[in-house]
């Protein structure tokens, strides 16, 4: 083995447990091999040699060796239950919030399992004196090296990031705005994700390439403010809103939760190449926080615990988002969309379109005149929601599929209405023809100009109808409401001939 001074320092590596202090307070490295754990000085591998940095370097309790061996060799039950009776001394959650705060204490300690992708954020948000410094501290002081910060500091960030691979705290009155000022957005929307590395620039007299450093920054990460986070950065929250509940609670302190840490390390061991069973999406729980919390349910398999109260606790919140989600600008609009839908009967259809300047008209009924939005600023908002534009006749519109309606309805937490009877087959032509071919105003005194009023899904079908119409003004002696009502039915006509479907 190289010496001391050979070995490259390292606090993190794969297959490490932790590192920990022996009874002379030493540290070691906390290595699992097979079925064994065993705590050496150093490490080394075919290729590299690692040593452990200096104490001051760990601003965390460090487990005792002897005790995460005790764990280790024994059945540990009431891990959980203690876990949340040291949490309840500090604050007062209502059981499906400490639900949430108890596992994700858990998925601290195997956030970089193999079998795991993501490691969502845990926000503590209330106005002022709620608790929620007090609680952040106390779970980070149990969480695997958990460590409590008041600034965004990106340079120790990333260090520390890369170098201990721990659980960061952050304990800020706005983070959003503390992030923009840090330059570190990226950091904070990115962390959640495993594999994601950030650039930074820290050679720039290096030239190209050599200039430039990669951080590697996943990791779990726990959020307390007052403000509102930033609507993006929410999605990959689970939030904790902090209820006002006065009490007489202790103050977490490190040394209060090193039991724990030391139990919940020998759990680390014990599990750390466990397998994860397959999981599908529970009904209410999709997207991003269907991402971000199947790690948690992954926890809940490995605990003697009742997955009911987690998976109720997530639906909670499910539901909180959905609501937030409707009183987005996002959700104003699909909720008109919704609106236009139901009023003509549209989700009976496999496909529909609707007017764009529809939507505008009802999205700035009740509005100030000098708040209305204009066309260009509806039209951008659709198409960042993935609506697929077109201009029809000199009009803008939406095309929307069934299925496209279904999962935008579900993400905005709209219902369907109860009558509609989504079918697989293309609809009705005359009846789809009466929403799409539709009259915008009525007793025209030539067919001509009525022909242009009309709604065609192509120039093609205007030119059909238009040929049609002069043929019969050639023809002579026709009333111009029946060459006009004769012009839609050979339109009609066509579109059954050529298997349209409007």
């Amino acid at each position: 083995m190289d010496s001391f001074n050979d070995s490259a320092l390292s606090a993190y590596f794969p297959g490490l447990v932790d590192i920990c202090q022996n009874e002379d307070g030493q540290l070691v490295y906390a290595i699992r091999k097979e079925d064994e754990l065993f705590f050496s000085t150093e490490y080394s591998t075919e290729s590299e040699s690692f040593a452990i940095p200096e104490r001051k370097h760990f601003q965390f309790t460090i487990p005792r060796t002897v005790e995460v061996m005790r764990y280790f060799n024994q059945d540990d039950d009431t891990l959980y239950d203690d876990l949340l009776a040291y949490l309840k001394r500090f604050s007062s959650l209502d059981d499906g919030q400490m639900a949430i705060v108890a596992h994700y204490v858990f998925l601290t300690y195997l956030h970089d399992h193999s079998g795991i992708d993501y490691c969502g954020y845990l926000l503590f948000y209330a106005v002022p004196e709620r608790g929620k410094s007090r609680t952040g501290k106390s779970v980070s002081y149990v969480a695997f090296r958990g460590i409590h910060l008041i600034e965004l500091r990106p340079p120790f960030i990333f260090r520390y990031c890369k170098n201990f691979h721990g659980t960061l705290f952050f304990d800020l009155q706005d983070v959003s705005k503390k992030a923009e000022r840090s330059d570190c957005s990226d950091l904070l929307l990115l962390r959640f994700e495993k594999g994601v590395k950030i650039p930074r620039v820290t050679n720039p007299d290096q030239g190209a390439f050599n200039d430039t450093d990669y951080y590697d920054i996943y990791g779990p990460t726990i959020f307390a403010t007052n403000e509102e986070l930033h609507k993006i950065l929410e999605t990959r929250c689970l939030p904790i809103i902090m209820p006002y509940r006065p009490g007489n609670y202790e103050n977490p302190r490190p040394e209060l939760g090193l039991e724990l840490k030391e139990r919940l390390t020998a759990w680390r061991a014990k599990h750390l190449t466990a397998t994860f069973p397959d999981l599908e999406p529970i009904d209410g729980i999709s997207g991003r926080l269907w991402d971000i919390t199947k790690p948690m349910f992954f926890m809940n398999d490995l605990l003697p615990v009742d997955a009911s109260v987690l998976e109720d606790s997530i639906l909670s919140i499910a539901g909180e988002k959905d609501e937030s989600r409707k009183d987005s600008l996002e959700g104003r609009l699909v909720a008109i969309i919704k609106e236009i839908t139901d009023e003509g009967g549209l989700d009976r259809f496999v496909e529909w379109s609707i007017k764009t300047g529809d939507i505008r008209n009802k999205f700035n009924q009740g509005r100030p005149e000098d708040k209305h939005v204009s066309p260009q600023w509806i039209g951008k908002r659709l198409k960042s929601m993935s609506f697929h534009n077109r201009i029809v006749h000199g009009y803008s519109e939406i095309k929307i599929t069934a299925e496209e309606y279904a999962l935008i309805l579900k993400q905005y937490g709209q219902t369907p209405r109860e009558s509609a009877l989504p079918s697989h087959s293309l609809p009705d032509k005359t009846e789809q023809h009466q929403h799409v071919l539709k009259e915008v105003e009525s007793g025209r005194e030539s067919a001509s100009v009525r022909g242009d009023r009309f709604t065609f899904t192509t120039p093609e079908e205007k030119e059909v109808y238009l040929a049609r119409l002069n043929e019969l003004k050639g023809i002579g002696g026709i009333p111009l409401e029946k060459m006009d009502l004769l012009a839609q039915e050979h339109l009609e006509q066509w579109r059954v001939d050529h298997d349209f479907p409007f």
